[in-house]
């Protein structure tokens, strides 16, 4: 039976992007008779992977088969085969590289006629002397010679200068253009691919074919955008992107996209289990002590009332998309395009807007900058995955930062900036000293906080103050409470907490006292 050859047109209809690469799905509709059929689908990726390429019949078969598809490479070696816009840079490549090269052979010729003229020059002066010697004396002569000579010097010296600069301003056209030939190679300037598939067809029709294969190059991460309105009653509206980046050789045109969180190389074998050895040790007589940061492990703000504790949900730095442990497949809201130019591109997934508690939180002891803060709710059906935030107030962009996982109807904060209006100022005192009684060690802290509001609107200001906590029997932390503002007493992390109400154009202070008590047989204090 004579095999039939057919190109058919099969766009691409869907992508499901990872993280690191890309799932494509073309599909083409077409009329064959039966017989055996070889069909090809032209301009795909051509680094898609081979043995990820599959094809199938979408609709009713009839009873025909697929019997093989595979992808065809070829380079494209001859000029005429690249693209037009890649002829025209090459051609003036070469146009300014060939000027490149005469003008430096100009100024090259330029300095060996200068140095030339100027030996002559130099001899010249030297056999000077010697004619006053022998009585040749011609200073009219003398002149007119060597202002030829300083004349000739005068041009060269000018047309060389002219020649380097000339020099410099081709270099960096050639590096330009350089740029620009880089920024639009792609692996289809380099490769040309198509796939080709052999089909029985069993009865004549239309039938609809679709190809899957996975390409190299493309990845997404979320992006968002919090919008907050600083009204009667707060909001922020709050959207989720998806940026994609693509250079895979193909343009992806109105497409569905989806944006998945699996993993694909993530591999899945247990770890390897090694003996532990136990060693037995005569314990210390001496307590050493040091201080530490500790992250509060907390699961986030959650769905209820809003709680005091300035803790925020830890987060586990891993690369890639965080997706809370579940694998995620979020579909873009539209149709999008994305060029494959390697340049980022966002497609919105979803958007909520949610009541926001808006409030002035000061933590002197990481800044001292009144921090404006919004508090709101994650009130869509799709959780917010791990990622930067654009951040909007009113009309203006402020600035950038980031967010977790955030599941649906979870709480979540967010940071708006400094507060202009607020002036602070933080200073600490250390006292050392020692108990004659019970020879205990004792270090006594004073912080003391300056607050000044410049604005003309009033400023209520939550400030949040830390003291450690001890773990040793041996070492004890109290604060004094009557020589602290407000007797405020720490909680269970440490966190001393005030509320201040700034008028207009007034100011303020602060004292925080504790003391740290260590036993005699500690040490580090």
């Amino acid at each position: 039976m004579q095999l039939q050859k057919l190109t058919i047109d099969a766009p691409v209809s869907s992508v499901t992007l990872l993280e690191d690469r890309a799932q494509v799905r073309r599909i083409g509709k077409v009329n064959l008779s039966q017989g055996l059929w070889r069909v090809r689908v032209e301009h795909v990726a051509p680094v898609l992977s081979d043995k990820s390429l599959r094809a199938e019949y979408c609709g009713e078969s009839w009873e025909s088969r697929i019997d093989d598809v595979r992808v065809r490479r070829q380079m494209l070696v001859k000029e005429a085969e690249r693209p037009v816009e890649f002829q025209a840079l090459h051609a003036e490549f070469r146009s300014l590289l060939q000027f490149f090269n005469n003008t430096s052979e100009d100024r090259q010729h330029l300095e060996s006629c200068f140095e030339r003229v100027n030996t002559i020059l130099s001899k010249s002066l030297q056999e000077l002397p010697v004619d006053a010697i022998w009585g040749q004396i011609d200073p009219k002569s003398w002149r007119e010679q060597l202002s030829i000579l300083f004349k000739q010097l005068r041009d060269l010296r000018g047309e060389i200068l002219s020649s380097y600069h000339t020099q410099e301003r081709l270099s960096q056209q050639i590096d330009d253009l350089i740029a620009r030939v880089n920024a639009l190679s792609r692996p289809d300037r380099i490769y040309s691919a198509y796939i080709e598939a052999d089909l029985a067809i069993a009865r004549s029709g239309e039938y609809e074919i679709a190809f899957d294969y996975v390409v190299p190059n493309a990845m997404w991460r979320p992006w968002h955008q919090a919008h907050l309105l600083l009204e009667e009653q707060s909001s922020v509206s709050f959207r989720m992107d998806g940026c994609v980046w693509q250079r895979t050789g193909e343009d992806w045109h109105n497409i569905d996209l989806v944006f998945s969180t699996a993993r694909a190389s993530l591999g899945t074998e247990p770890p390897l289990l090694r003996d532990d050895q136990l060693k037995v040790q005569e314990k210390s007589q001496r307590i050493v002590i040091e201080a530490r940061n500790q992250k509060i492990q907390t699961t986030g703000l959650g769905t209820g009332t809003t709680t005091s504790s300035p803790a925020t949900p830890a987060t586990v730095e891993i690369p890639g998309v965080d997706d809370g442990g579940e694998v995620r497949n979020l579909r873009s809201r539209k149709k999008a395009t994305i060029p494959s130019d390697g340049r980022p591109y966002r497609v919105p997934i979803f958007s909520f807007s949610s009541d926001a508690l808006v409030e002035y939180i000061l933590m002197p002891e990481v800044a001292c900058q009144v921090v404006l803060k919004s508090e709101q709710t994650n009130t869509a059906n799709l959780p917010i995955l791990a990622g930067p935030v654009d951040l909007v107030r009113s009309t203006e962009f402020v600035g950038k930062t980031s967010v977790g996982f955030i599941a649906p109807g979870e709480k979540f904060a967010l940071g708006w900036g400094p507060d202009a209006a607020m002036r602070v100022q933080r200073t600490t005192k250390e006292k050392k000293e020692q108990d004659h009684l019970t020879q205990w060690n004792q270090l006594t802290e004073t912080r003391t906080l300056f607050l000044s509001n410049i604005g003309a609107e009033a400023r209520f200001i939550k400030t949040i103050e830390r003291i450690p906590v001890s773990e040793l029997e041996q070492v004890k932390v109290e604060v004094i409470a009557e020589e602290t503002t407000n007797g405020v007493q720490p909680d269970n992390n440490g966190f001393c907490t005030w509320s201040f109400t700034l008028e207009p154009y007034s100011q303020m202070s602060a004292t925080l006292v504790h003391r740290i008590s260590a036993a005699p047989e500690v040490q580090g204090l």
